[in-house]
């Protein structure tokens, strides 16, 4: 299987001349430092060793040819693709490489079941708070209607049944009330024996038989009483009238009164309530009331299950899914209720839901069509021409005329404030002209116009892919370039909190790498100047111990690759601390470590002669000291010979020096 490879100092590209086959056929493992690639209907592989550890980046496959794409763990360029070692060593190398990715593939697998299980018990315990606030509801519904049920009985039977009803419920008797209604009791009954005495007796009728009344009976009863009977009744006319019927079919009875609301049934299954499309539906309204929009799609989806008649769902539905920033969903119900060709309010509805949708979308002439609110097709307008000034812009970009395109973008956002690719490309103009600050500052409102919107998008795994993979691209090269502008500034920090953003929306993105590698080199040599201040200052106050810690941890953050004269500047001033601790191994270690560090760089011809010349006899002059210091750590071992021998290698670097001819002479 022929290849090739292509390298920067971030990544590397291998291509592979694959013929006759299909992406399914290819399997590509990569480990750290082992690439392979098998194609099953060829039934052959290759596998290629690296240099250095790697990331897997992208693979593609088309017009016969497979590139791999692979991310550098630590930047910089390769001598050669693969290590010189020998067939033994390499299978044991691909074996740990391996060993490794299934580890790490274990580590996540486990992960991801363990969030899965605490998801699962997050979820379990919020499904059993829901279901007791259900319960707690229709307790609460049923109260309500229980009550109201009885005062509409007490409104049916009449005012007085219900007065004396309320009255007995409410009237409270205590025991002295009773005691002096008796009293008064006793009082009335001997009040009406007194009476009785006092009354005189009636005379016996006249007429033999006191069965039957004469006329002198009848007299005698009209003087006895207190005035003369009345007459009877005479008939007369009474004018009544009726209240006035609003529906002519209905008495005005029930025309006035509402009826009495129905009582929930009682011990009604679950199951037969989910099953009911209606009390779907009235969950699925609370939930989008309280915002809980996935809960509310749930369930307006199960309500047209059980009623495929019951459309409102499907534009609530619709109502759901454009609160979730998911626009390809809310489209496609929209398009459903427009489809049936009823302009009603549902159509309506739905009708300016699609067009908010294709606006989002950059569908903005297609979002113009229709009966719109002018309030709305202004916005669209203000859009379209914001986008025409934007593109004359973006013309003056490609020809580095930036200050011309900085004037179309402004006037691209005198009709559209909110256009977010035009502060972008503001920022990237003052950029190239070196106005950092303003360039920032348009940077910043770019990355605010769509932030907050892609936060909520990316943290919603339910979410649409589509909806949110051009923003997230947006805000990619806007933190890319934020974090550019403030490592300009000198806001390290800042920056490098910028660009970890970046890194999080794509881990892979090779330029944000180089960024952020770029900015932590920076942070690290200032902390490494910062101990270098303090470990100086702490060998002049001849506090070894201390200065000699300060310098062990400069070393580790210095590479001796990126950071070569730093890292040989701290190794001397290291030796001056080892030397007054009387630790002289460590002298003779530090100083061997040096010379090998400088030998191999002058040994490396390519990249030796990149350098100036300053750098090179910055690097002689090192090296002339680093044997000098090991040359009086042998002194004090009373290893003469190799005192000299040292002393010997700095003369000849350095012949015009006289300190070191006189050492020379006080060893012979």
């Amino acid at each position: 299987m022929n290849y090739e490879w292509f390298q920067d100092d971030n990544q590397i590209k291998l291509r592979f001349e694959i013929k006759n086959t299909k992406s399914d056929n290819l399997d590509i493992q990569v480990a750290d430092v082992v690439v392979k690639v098998n194609v099953l209907d060829k039934k052959f592989a290759k596998t290629i060793d690296l240099l250095a550890p790697v990331i897997e980046g992208n693979i593609k496959y088309g017009a016969d040819v497979l590139e791999v794409t692979l991310i550098k763990v630590q930047p910089g360029k390769w001598p050669q693709l693969s290590p010189s070692l020998n067939k033994e060593e390499l299978i044991l190398r691909r074996k740990d490489a391996f060993l490794r990715k299934d580890q790490e593939i274990q580590a996540q697998k486990k992960l991801k079941e363990d969030l899965k299980h605490q998801f699962d018990q997050h979820a379990t315990k919020e499904q059993i708070k829901v279901d007791d606030r259900e319960r707690n509801l229709i307790r609460q519904k049923q109260e309500q209607q229980k009550t109201e049920a009885i005062s509409d009985l007490y409104n049916q039977i009449g005012q007085d049944s219900k007065f004396k009803q309320n009255e007995l419920v409410q009237q409270e008797v205590t025991d002295d009330q009773i005691e002096d209604k008796l009293k008064k009791y006793e009082e009335f009954e001997k009040q009406q024996d007194q009476n009785q005495k006092q009354k005189p007796k009636q005379s016996q009728p006249i007429s033999e038989n006191n069965d039957i009344f004469t006329n002198e009976d009848i007299k005698k009863q009209e003087k006895q009483a207190n005035g003369p009977i009345p007459e009877p009744r005479k008939a007369a006319a009474v004018q009544m009238t009726f209240t006035e019927k609003i529906y002519p079919h209905l008495a005005a009875r029930e025309q006035h009164f509402k009826d009495a609301p129905v009582p929930r049934q009682k011990n009604i299954p679950i199951t037969e309530q989910r099953e009911n499309p209606l009390f779907l539906k009235d969950k699925a309204d609370e939930f989008f009331r309280n915002k809980d929009y996935y809960s509310a799609i749930n369930a307006y989806s199960a309500a047209f299950k059980y009623d495929n008649q019951m459309f409102a769902c499907i534009s609530n539905r619709a109502a759901c899914y454009l609160a979730l920033f998911n626009f390809q969903e809310c489209i496609d119900d929209c398009q459903t209720i427009i489809k049936m060709e009823k302009k009603d309010q549902l159509y309506d509805k739905c009708l300016k839901r699609l067009k908010i949708c294709q606006a989002w979308k950059g569908d903005l002439d297609e979002a113009l069509n229709g009966d719109l609110p002018e309030e709305a097709k202004q916005i669209i307008q203000n859009r379209i021409e914001s986008n025409k000034y934007k593109n004359q812009g973006d013309a003056y970009m490609t020809t580095s005329q930036y200050q011309k395109a900085i004037e179309m973008y402004q006037k691209s956002l005198q009709y559209d404030f909110e256009n977010e690719l035009s502060l972008s490309n503001i920022g990237l103009a003052y950029m190239k002209l070196n106005q950092t600050d303003k360039a920032l500052e348009s940077i910043e409102k770019a990355i605010q116009k769509v932030k907050p919107f892609l936060q909520y998008v990316n943290l919603n795994p339910n979410i649409g892919r589509q909806s949110s993979f051009a923003g997230n691209e947006f805000l990619l090269k806007n933190l890319m370039k934020k974090s550019n502008c403030l490592f300009e500034l000198n806001q390290e920090q800042d920056a490098l909190n910028s660009v970890k953003q970046a890194l999080i929306i794509d881990e892979t993105n090779a330029e944000a790498r180089s960024i952020m590698n770029k900015i932590q080199d920076k942070l690290i040599k200032q902390d490494v100047l910062k101990l270098k201040e303090i470990a100086t200052e702490r060998l002049k106050q001849q506090q070894y111990s201390d200065s000699l810690e300060l310098y062990n941890q400069c070393l580790k953050k210095l590479s001796p690759q990126e950071d070569l004269m730093d890292f040989l500047a701290v190794l001397l001033n290291r030796c001056i601390c080892c030397f007054f601790l009387n630790q002289f191994d460590e002298i003779v270690g530090s100083c061997t470590r040096g010379i090998k560090i400088i030998q191999i760089q002058q040994n490396k011809i390519l990249s030796f002669e990149k350098i100036t010349k300053e750098q090179k006899d910055k690097l002689q002059d090192f090296l002339v000291r680093f044997y000098v210091r090991r040359s009086n750590a042998y002194v004090k071992q009373n290893q003469i010979y190799h005192a000299k021998c040292d002393l010997q290698e700095a003369l000849k670097l350095d012949p015009q020096n006289e300190q070191i001819k006189k050492d020379l002479e006080k060893l012979k």
